[in-house]
């Protein structure tokens, strides 16, 4: 496939949506990115895949394909397939989806190992005709010179994708290892060896870091001329730093509340600091949403805040809008997300970044390269339990090293992870690949 210099690409992006009931990174990443392309005058149409998209502002045109009750069901017998349409598409109202987001199955593999697979398989899925409606809208909607799907567990459609509708294929590598590992081991090598399979019908694979570009690459034997490592980024529009002056008396979370992301402990830290006269008046906000699973953490954080005498400096957000978000960035002067397990990425350190908020954060998976990169805050050594309360004792406590680091986070938003030169890399990446011949 070749293609005029100056010829727009028109681009069809799959990304799987989250309900909206937690904090989702990688659905932040795809809002910044789509908004990044469309205002550079590209033609990219969202196609959300399971949940509804949780973009606010952003409505897509399409349907939601693969809705995640009716494909859940499909793989339980095949005389689910048989349903009426009325009520498959009852199926995949928003109330329902919704509903079905909320769950805690939602984000947890152990039990989906076998639907997991299968979408991977694609055309020789039990979603077959779930691809197939999805191609054929695609057929008559967009006609696509490029699909990019937003991660490698969707790439069971790039062989059919590709062959169908004549365009080329491009995956972002984000955090598939996260449900992956989640798996019995037996599902889990056999869902890697797929992916390596699919990988030969994708024409471009975009990593979010290094780290993980490592990772993948150490999973599934993928050639390193077809990875490409793009950090992700944040809009100039998100800067709100210019005016912000930020007392240290404040620590924040913001991700999914649960153990993997070390909510219990950075409430350990912060209990452990409050005993300090220094820290009498330190207050401790978490936002990020969790599912039912997890509930029994937040009662926990909540009943040892109270037999500690300061359950009113511990406080929970549950609006995960954006004037919700901008409320608890706005209140916060510290970010901590203490994570047992090692992201992709971790845009939401951006995000703090964006309102001049330093972060402290474990020396594991991609933190140690945003914060390398941006200077914006100080990494601590998870192997030890006192290091995480040492550094941020020693960032509340040191002015002149919170300032330096607050000033850096203005630097690092407009200039390393600016959303204009990723966009325009990525875009250089799609244009290669029409140029291809293959």
């Amino acid at each position: 496939m070749s293609m005029a210099k100056n010829k727009q690409i028109k681009i069809a992006y799959l990304l799987p949506g989250s309900g909206g009931t937690f904090y989702c990174g990688n659905c932040l990443r795809d809002k910044i990115f789509i908004k990044s392309l469309k205002d550079g005058g590209h033609d990219i149409l969202m196609i959300p895949m399971y949940l509804p998209l949780n973009l606010e502002e952003y409505e897509t045109e399409s349907p939601i394909f693969y809705g995640a009750v009716n494909i859940y069901l499909e793989q339980l017998h095949p005389i689910f397939k048989k349903l009426p349409h009325w009520l498959k598409k009852l199926l995949d109202s928003k109330s329902i989806l919704d509903f079905a987001a909320r769950q805690s199955a939602s984000t947890n593999a152990n039990g989906h190992e076998e639907m997991t697979i299968s979408m991977l398989k694609g055309s020789d899925g039990k979603q077959s005709e779930d691809l197939d409606t999805l191609i054929n809208w695609l057929k008559v909607h967009e006609k696509p010179d490029v699909v990019h799907i937003s991660n490698a567990l969707l790439s069971g459609m790039a062989k059919k994708l590709k062959s169908e509708l004549n365009c080329k294929v491009v995956c972002t590598l984000q955090d598939e290892d996260e449900w992956i590992d989640e798996m019995r081991p037996n599902y889990a090598a056999e869902t890697w060896k797929i992916i390596e399979t699919n990988s030969e019908h994708i024409d471009a694979f975009i990593a979010v870091s290094d780290y993980f570009a490592k990772l993948i690459s150490s999973k599934v034997d993928i050639p390193a001329s077809k990875i490409h490592v793009i950090h992700n980024f944040i809009g100039q529009d998100y800067i709100h730093t210019n005016h912000l002056i930020k007392p240290v008396h404040s620590i924040g979370y913001m991700s999914k509340i649960n153990s993997s992301f070390g909510a219990d402990l950075l409430f350990d830290a912060f209990a452990t600091l409050k005993k300090e006269e220094p820290f009498s008046d330190l207050r401790l906000i978490y936002t990020g949403g969790y599912t039912d699973d997890y509930k029994e953490i937040v009662s926990q954080i909540k009943k040892k805040s109270k037999k500690l005498g300061f359950e009113k400096d511990v406080e929970f957000i549950h609006d995960l809008s954006s004037k919700g978000k901008q409320k608890f960035l706005e209140s916060i002067s510290l970010y901590c997300v203490p994570s047992r397990r090692k992201e992709a990425f971790g845009i939401h350190i951006l995000e703090a970044q964006a309102y001049g908020v330093p972060s402290v954060m474990p020396d594991i998976g991609a933190y140690a390269e945003i914060i390398s990169k941006s200077k914006a805050g100080l990494l601590y050594d998870p192997s030890d339990p006192m290091n995480l309360t040492n550094t941020l004792r020693e960032l509340l406590t040191n002015k002149e090293l919170y300032n330096e680091l607050q000033n850096n986070c203005k630097t690092s938003i407009s200039s390393i992870f600016d959303s204009t030169v990723q966009t325009n890399k990525i875009v250089a990446i799609y244009k290669k690949c029409l140029e291809s011949k293959e």
